[in-house]
């Protein structure tokens, strides 16, 4: 059996793919969520993957830490994969590509935005993996007022990072976006993306015979194989999907997301026929080799055998003060993100005026 492990509201990625492509896993294959751990104590007996670790709070990470302990402890023949403790999250994996010249840009804190010197930069949250804040800015004055911007939206200056822009486009100024899942000790070429924009979002995506025809060739050939595995191996990541570009045919690490989207989101939209069957190919060459890759790091415990864990009141206290200040950032930025826009408008309105 493999738990997969996930904050409240952090594991609908996993479930589609369970009610969908990875039917044939039902039975062997369940999402656990801290607040289950927290309230049962105990844990079955299975392999472990750690999801969504940039989504954890403090005290989940801390009580993830007690959860490898134990496991680690109570048989040799199962898999644990993630340690919250150990992975290198978006901004200390993209501080150590840079220092390490495996990534020819750089990221710094948002509060250290005085130290920018290459321009254009962009500004976005640390713990997401949605689009960029901002656009390109190209001056320092234009950083400062897209940070205090942010600010008065309400995102918080602690989440915030200024990542220098890399420019991937080829000569016709067309942007690719490679991305590879790894499983275990699997490296699985998913998709390229093609697109006008440096954002590169399903939206906006380049689907045709020729783009379809070279995403292909790439989840066929994997190419960037020794360089994948080495990145994984210095994020301490087993379980995610790398986005990545290419610059003068040297790969650049965008992300690693611990908990990513295996199968398109209902909510995206729906794909045009005629670019759903281009992508077949694709489609079928990736699903098997997720399930095999998932069957690997399976366990033949029995998962009615438990292991025990204890949560202190401590933790529990935590816990609960964690989730109502997460909820009050949230609110806050929900409330500032509908008021915002008037206000600015009316601001405008009155410069106009005057």
């Amino acid at each position: 059996m493999i738990f997969f492990v996930a904050p409240l509201g952090e594991a609908w990625e996993l479930e589609d793919y369970l009610q969908t492509y990875g039917k044939e896993l039902l039975g062997r294959a369940g999402v656990l969520t801290w607040d289950q751990i927290v309230a049962r104590q105990e844990l079955p007996l299975g392999s472990y993957v750690f999801l969504a670790i940039d989504q954890m709070s403090p005290t989940e990470k801390e009580i993830a830490a007690q959860c490898w302990e134990k496991l680690s402890h109570a048989r040799s023949d199962i898999t644990l994969i993630n340690h919250p403790s150990e992975v290198l999250l978006r901004y200390d994996l993209l501080q150590v590509c840079y220092e390490r010249k495996r990534n020819n840009f750089r990221v710094r804190r948002a509060f250290d935005f005085l130290r920018c010197q290459q321009f254009p930069v962009f500004v976005r949250r640390e713990n997401d993996h949605e689009a960029s804040l901002t656009g390109l800015l190209r001056t320092r004055e234009e950083l400062a007022r897209a940070i205090a911007k942010s600010l008065y939206m309400g995102y918080r200056l602690r989440d915030l990072i200024i990542v220098e822009y890399c420019n991937t486009a080829d000569g016709t100024g067309t942007f690719r976006k490679y991305s590879s899942f790894i499983v275990g000790d699997r490296v699985l070429p998913h998709t390229l993306m093609h697109s006008e924009n440096w954002i590169t979002k399903s939206h906006g995506r380049l689907i045709g015979a020729t783009t379809v025809r070279e995403e292909l060739e790439y989840v066929q050939k994997n190419p960037h194989a020794k360089w994948l595995e080495e990145t994984f191996a210095l994020a301490r990541i087993r379980y995610g999907r790398i986005d990545y570009g290419l610059l003068d045919g040297e790969p650049q690490v965008w992300e690693i997301n611990t908990n990513p989207t295996i199968i398109r989101p209902v909510a995206a939209g729906p794909i045009p026929e005629e670019q759903r069957r281009l992508r077949d190919p694709v489609r079928q060459l990736f699903f098997p080799s997720l399930q095999a890759a998932l069957e690997v790091i399976d366990s033949v415990v029995d998962p009615s055998d438990i292991v025990r864990i204890e949560v202190s009141q401590r933790q529990r206290r935590k816990l609960c003060a964690e989730k109502r200040l997460r909820l009050r950032v949230q609110e806050r930025k929900t409330v500032t993100s509908k008021i915002a826009p008037l206000l600015l408008r009316s601001i405008r309105h009155l410069r106009q005026s005057v």
